[in-house]
């Protein structure tokens, strides 16, 4: 076990060079495979990867690819990014360090600490480097306002421009929000402004 980790250690360190992330893990047991083309060092039993800030867990977690690019989880799997002020909760990730990618095609939970949003769906791509979340099938997103209570947010397709703060809703778009519903082919939302825009057809009920 001790020349198992010991080699764990050297590879890993050896990928670090080669990327501007630092990169660790941690787990009950460990596997590895060096056939030429096919590298890959399996984590499972409290598998941890975590990469700078980033913190990944899963039931498994297999690192892959030219000096494992791709980190792969399955089971109860989570990201954690502290300095993001965000978490996803799932049962599969694939992260590839690379290009700064998070694909998940699951049911997921997102909290958003740091825009004070949280987020359901069974689909997303989040864009590290660009703080983009494209978020899929059928969406659920509820943001804290500070005056007037949840906004609740549905669609099939939800963007949600982490930098920017907006939201643009696509596919049997609906918000609801103080008492008041709007329902749209798009829907674009400013959430710094708490500003709505409807485009294409659309229907709401206004209170008051």
């Amino acid at each position: 076990m001790r020349k198992l980790t010991v080699l764990l250690m050297i590879l890993l360190c050896q990928a670090s060079l080669l990327f501007a992330d630092n990169i660790t893990f941690s787990g009950g047991t460990s596997s590895v495979v060096l056939r030429d083309g096919r590298e890959s060092v399996v984590l499972s039993d409290g598998a941890t990867v975590k990469v700078d800030t980033m913190t990944i867990t899963a039931d498994t977690i297999t690192l892959s690819g030219n000096d494992w690019r791709y980190v792969s989880c399955t089971g109860k799997a989570s990201v954690t990014d502290e300095s993001r002020g965000i978490a996803i909760r799932t049962s599969a990730i694939w992260y590839d360090r690379s290009e700064e990618r998070i694909l998940i095609s699951s049911w997921y939970e997102i909290d958003d600490t740091e825009n004070e949003v949280s987020a359901t769906g069974a689909s997303l791509e989040y864009l590290l480097d660009d703080e983009k979340l494209q978020l899929d099938k059928d969406v659920t997103l509820l943001k804290n306002t500070e005056d007037s209570g949840i906004m609740r947010c549905h669609a099939e397709s939800v963007i949600f421009s982490r930098g920017e703060n907006i939201l643009q809703l696509r596919g049997a778009a609906s918000v609801d929000w103080d008492g008041d519903s709007y329902a749209a082919e798009v829907i674009s939302v400013d959430l710094d402004t708490d500003s709505i825009s409807l485009d294409g057809r659309i229907r709401g009920t206004i209170n008051g």
